[in-house]
């Protein structure tokens, strides 16, 4: 299940949410105010090859 992450424009907490991909349509509401005015953030994956890439590719 991806974890993506997302920025309140309401009152610009940065949160985590576990989401399916078929449910990504889904409204995401902030945990600190409520605010369904949310962006979902480009995130960095891990180094440990999460993103198709192996360790080695990076040594």
């Amino acid at each position: 299940m991806p974890l993506y992450e997302y920025r309140c424009k309401r009152c610009d907490e940065v949160f985590e949410v576990l989401q399916l991909r078929s449910k990504e349509e889904e409204r995401v509401r902030c945990p600190r105010c409520g605010s369904e005015e949310v962006e979902r953030l480009l995130s960095a994956c891990s180094l440990g090859g999460s993103c198709g890439a192996s360790r080695s590719f990076f040594t």
